[in-house]
């Protein structure tokens, strides 16, 4: 072969490459992507949006700082966590609330498990309510009986504390392989509807972004009005908050979701209550702000302890309530009460009941 039939190709494909690369340049100059255009985009018209330049589309959280605490002044108190209805908290969830009560001379006991029987550990309930001064009851998914509800009315009557977290309807997955979809239902509707208050059957969403907290279902509530659980107060955030249902009188509401908050099946607007008080009761509809990734959010820290103040800052009657020699319904005792904060007739109950305390942090 000769030398000029290998060079002529050579040459073509040398003149090619030489147009390519020329061409390359040029549309790079003309474009800036050079070594001193800038690395993000922002000087191409068109192709950069605000949402998605650096500072705008990297999401911020609300600051995780702050501290629970209880004041350590004032007599020390007892404080009873429900743990016999099905109750859908974690132990280790509750240790900085214990740790603060603790820190401040009260004692916390979690219930032994009741069984089929119900109640806190299937004995006397009456005679076990009057050895606390509160009750907090966390997301309870099996139902009070009646016996329960009237020995807590007069609990709450002879100056007794109880706080209710709790959450609207929702699907929970279960099982391995063939998966599971049952609902789980707050457990306390005929608890809560003799204080006036009742848990609503949707959750809540917000999609302004300035009204939620990273998330349209992390709704942002504030204050209605002023009152001991909300002093400090601001804000606060809920990732799974329901609405609160007055269906008597007496109750008053403590935090709104704030304005553009809806419901999520029928998409109802409004400031929707999701704390509410009656006298020696609270209702809170939702139990997400315990969990060590929202207790810091926002305010939360402040509600919290605000909480424990309001359970610890009771003066319970001594033998609230009544406890007899009968069983009554369900293993405890029943009883008539009313619905004031000054009524102290209980009911008839069985033998009394020891607790499985909790250790001390």
């Amino acid at each position: 072969m000769k030398a000029t039939e290998v060079l002529k190709p050579l040459g073509v494909f040398v003149l090619v490459i030489a147009v390519i690369l020329a061409g390359t340049a040029v549309v790079s100059t003309l474009s800036g992507s050079g070594s001193a255009a800038s690395s993000d985009g922002e000087d191409i018209q068109g192709q950069s949006p605000d949402q998605f330049q650096p500072e705008n589309a990297i999401a911020t959280s609300a600051p995780d700082d702050g501290e629970i605490s209880v004041d350590a002044g004032g007599e020390d108190k007892r404080i009873l966590v429900d743990s016999s209805h099905g109750n859908q908290y974690s132990q280790s969830e509750m240790e900085p609330l214990v740790a603060a009560l603790s820190q401040a001379g009260h004692e916390v006991d979690f219930a032994a498990d009741g069984g089929s029987n119900g109640g806190f550990g299937g004995g006397s309930y009456n005679a076990t309510l009057q050895q606390y001064d509160a009750v907090l009851i966390v997301q309870p998914t099996s139902s009070f009986s009646d016996a329960e509800i009237a020995g807590l009315q007069a609990y709450a009557e002879g100056g007794g504390r109880i706080v209710a977290l709790g959450e609207p309807p929702q699907l929970q997955v279960s099982g391995g392989l063939v998966a599971q979809v049952s609902e789980v239902r707050f457990g306390a509707q005929d608890l809560t509807e003799e204080f006036g208050l009742r848990m609503g059957t949707e959750g809540l969403y917000n999609v302004d972004d300035d009204r939620n907290d990273n998330n349209y279902e992390s709704i942002v509530a504030s204050p209605d009005g002023d009152s001991s659980l909300t002093e400090g107060v601001d804000n606060v955030t809920f990732d799974a908050a329901g609405t609160i249902v007055q269906t008597g009188d007496g109750a008053d509401v403590r935090l709104r979701a704030l304005p553009g908050s809806k419901t999520l099946d029928r998409r109802q607007a409004g400031e929707h209550p999701v704390a509410a008080q009656n006298g020696n009761f609270v209702l809170v509809a939702d139990t997400s702000f315990l969990k060590s990734s929202e207790r810091y959010d926002m305010d939360n820290e402040q509600f919290i302890s605000n909480l424990l103040e309001f359970l610890v800052s009771g003066d319970k009657e001594e033998g609230v309530p009544e406890a007899g020699g009968g069983m009554g319904n369900g293993g405890f005792g029943g009883g008539d009460s009313g619905g004031d904060d000054d009524g102290d007739d209980g009911g008839q109950s069985g033998g009394p009941l020891t607790p499985t305390p909790t250790a001390a942090p």
